[in-house]
């Protein structure tokens, strides 16, 4: 199995600090093989300016974000991008895409109150957009939930404060089971994002050898 070399266009420190953990998780290949991902994926974080086009659609949104990253930087690259999705909303995918404005402009505490979410059900989703220079795939991944009435855990990256995994039985945010000893590698093993990148991996460990991915 050949390695390649994937650029991961984000900005994000805390994504970078997830790269390390997730390249050491596996994933099943093409002929049923279970793999680890960092065998066939070589993760350099790259920190370019990508164009993100305001869409509910996060695969459309994502899309659009990974031809830009490559334009930028010129090989193989992924991108990402994730949402939330309420459960009530689920045949229009709202929030989505517009997930990470709205928190943006409100916080945690008044997303929840304008929004009226709190104590709902919700589907945690991300993206993976992969351009190769030629194409463009989208790989999606989701994990089911509730979300809580008020912000909890220290780990403040985005909606983690919020959203409890129903693979929790403890009923604990994203963010306090990473406040946890190795609570990032619990997180990671049952995250939206994980299982994003396990689908794209998989895809990949099926392509055939390229100069592409001969970066150095």
């Amino acid at each position: 199995m050949t390695k390649r070399t994937i650029y991961y266009a984000t900005r994000s420190k805390f994504k970078n600090e997830e790269l390390g953990i997730i390249s050491d998780l596996d994933f099943t290949d093409g002929r049923g093989v279970s793999r680890r991902i960092g065998d066939l994926i070589d993760f350099r974080a790259s920190n370019v300016e990508t164009e993100e086009p305001l869409e509910i659609d996060l695969e459309a949104m994502v899309r659009h974000k990974a031809r830009s990253a490559y334009k930028r930087i010129l090989a193989p690259c992924i991108v990402e991008h994730a949402g939330l999705i309420l459960e009530k909303n689920a045949d229009k995918g709202f929030p989505g895409g517009l997930t990470q404005p709205m928190w943006d402009a409100l916080g945690a505490e008044g997303f929840l109150n304008r929004i009226g979410c709190s104590g709902e059900r919700a589907i945690a989703r991300a993206v993976v957009g992969y351009c190769d220079g030629m194409d463009t795939h989208a790989f999606v991944g989701e994990t089911s939930g509730v979300l809580t009435a008020m912000p909890l855990g220290v780990r403040g990256f985005y909606w983690d404060v919020i959203f409890c995994p129903d693979e929790q039985s403890q009923q604990k945010t994203y963010a306090q089971i990473c406040d946890e000893p190795n609570g990032l590698q619990v997180k990671l093993a049952i995250s939206q994002s994980t299982r994003a990148i396990r689908k794209f991996a998989s895809f990949l460990s099926s392509q055939p050898d390229s100069i592409l991915f001969s970066v150095v």
